[in-house]
């Protein structure tokens, strides 16, 4: 910017900033959602920038950035860590700065939300976000991610035995490539942006994912079986950048937890809707849905959290033991 245009733009920074209303806008926020408008991570972020405009009086701004526009989720990370970026919504990359908080992900680790919801708002909540600070971020939300669910396109999935030599696909987690590998299957990782065209062309026989995931994505057009599994619940972590969190006033700041909190409840009850309404939306796009066998998936998995957790630092074993005894 040449020296003229500077002073330009300071002088009229200057009078908009004279002109300005007390409650107007003092802070922006950007916030990165890999999945699109369809999807709970969206849909609870608007509420959070509903509730906080409200709040603030709009002296916070949140601008919401779909389909990974602002980068992929782990790039995200990094950015928050670095200043570069203000708010992301995370799930399974999260392991990426914390292998340990792939204790939340072990399957079956979680009964059901009533148990969700008692260990993250406990003590292994608590010990996530004190984990989490000391990475530079703060946990604004944890959102509702979904129970995840498997489709493919060679069977439908009631066992363990029936997922043998079906070509999986995973989000890019060692852990959840060994969870599909230790029940049989070939599976591998692949970008989520690329999962479609993957399906469609037969390069992955199948893949997991809450199913407002199989509508958003259009999946049910390239998959023929939906097996309801439940056989890990997703976390969606709303985070925000600590550096960005201490700009704020103490009063803003509590209005940030405030609306974390609001879309938080939102998020599970999207999650909840959408496990009864879409099932039957996918039935009715031709999908072949059948109930899993659970008792059988959990006895499977029982020897993967001893074998995981001995792989990790005593912090892992410690937020399974918490999680577990929130079980209601």
């Amino acid at each position: 910017m040449t020296l003229r245009a500077l002073s330009i733009a300071t002088l009229v920074a200057g009078s908009m900033a004279i002109s300005l209303p007390v409650s107007a806008q003092e802070h922006s926020f950007k916030v990165s959602i890999p999945g699109n408008e369809e999807s709970i991570a969206y849909q609870s972020v608007e509420r959070f920038r509903e509730v906080l405009a409200q709040q603030t009086d709009s002296s916070v701004e949140v601008q919401i950035f779909a389909n990974s526009a602002l980068g992929d989720q782990e790039s995200s990370l990094e950015a928050m860590q670095t200043g570069l970026l203000d708010m992301a919504t995370v799930e399974t990359p999260i392991t990426n700065i914390l292998p340990e908080l792939g204790a939340t992900a072990l399957p079956y680790i979680f009964s059901g939300r009533d148990h969700v919801k008692a260990a993250i708002d406990g003590e292994a909540g608590k010990k996530i976000e004190e984990m989490l600070l000391a990475k530079g971020l703060r946990v604004v939300g944890f959102l509702e991610g979904g129970f995840r669910q498997i489709t493919n396109s060679v069977r439908p999935i009631v066992t363990p035995d029936d997922l043998k030599g079906v070509k999986m696909r995973t989000p890019g987690s060692a852990l959840r490539i060994k969870i599909f590998n230790h029940y049989g299957a070939n599976a591998s990782p692949l970008p989520f942006s690329e999962l479609y065209s993957a399906l469609q062309t037969g390069v992955f026989d199948g893949q997991e994912n809450p199913v407002i995931w199989v509508k958003s994505q259009r999946f049910y057009e390239v998959q023929d079986y939906l097996s309801l599994t439940n056989h890990l619940y997703t976390i969606t972590y709303l985070l925000i950048s600590e550096d960005k969190f201490q700009a704020l006033s103490a009063e803003q700041q509590e209005a940030v937890m405030q609306a974390g909190d609001a879309a938080e409840a939102y998020s599970v009850e999207l999650g909840t809707t959408a496990d009864a309404e879409i099932v039957t939306f996918l039935k009715d796009k031709g999908m072949n849905v059948n109930e899993a066998d659970i008792p059988a998936f959990t006895q499977a998995s029982a020897s993967i959290w001893t074998e995981w957790a001995s792989e990790q630092p005593a912090d892992a074993q410690e937020l399974i033991d918490l999680i577990t005894a929130a079980r209601p």
